[in-house]
């Protein structure tokens, strides 16, 4: 009995091995699409700040980003998936949202990148938490 046992857990142990692989690819896809949002996002900014003018074709481009970034992070963090979603409706028309609504759905790019970087990164996220408290 005891052999039979040790046997189905043997065979038990490549699909959970398997599963715990598929999640973390899962996940790395997730933080990679994030992660491309957030740097395309600061570079525009970044650009933005020098002096260049609006760019509809990047802004396109960063609905496309985030609305990305979305989808596979729906299975990681429903909350952060969502977040995604809207910073790709802002990035429709960014002028037509005020500031308390970017403030009040929690999309601003500080608030993004620190809700990354706690899905990321959460042992240096609580320790740097712990560092400022």
């Amino acid at each position: 009995m005891l052999e039979f046992l040790i046997e189905r857990l043997t065979a038990l142990m490549g699909p959970i091995a398997t599963l715990s692989r598929e999640k973390r690819e899962l996940k790395d896809s997730a933080l990679r699409s994030i992660s491309i949002a957030l740097q395309e996002t600061k570079i525009y900014y970044k650009s933005l700040e020098r002096g260049a003018g609006r760019n509809t074709e990047t802004e396109a481009q960063l609905v496309r980003y985030w609305g990305a970034a979305a989808i596979p992070l729906r299975h990681i963090d429903e909350e952060l998936a969502m977040t995604c979603e809207h910073k790709a409706e802002f990035w429709i028309d960014p002028e037509q949202w005020t500031h308390d609504e970017v403030e009040a759905l929690g999309i601003k790019l500080s608030e993004v990148s620190k809700a990354y970087r706690n899905l990321a990164m959460p042992c240096f996220a609580k320790a740097k938490r712990l560092a400022n408290a």
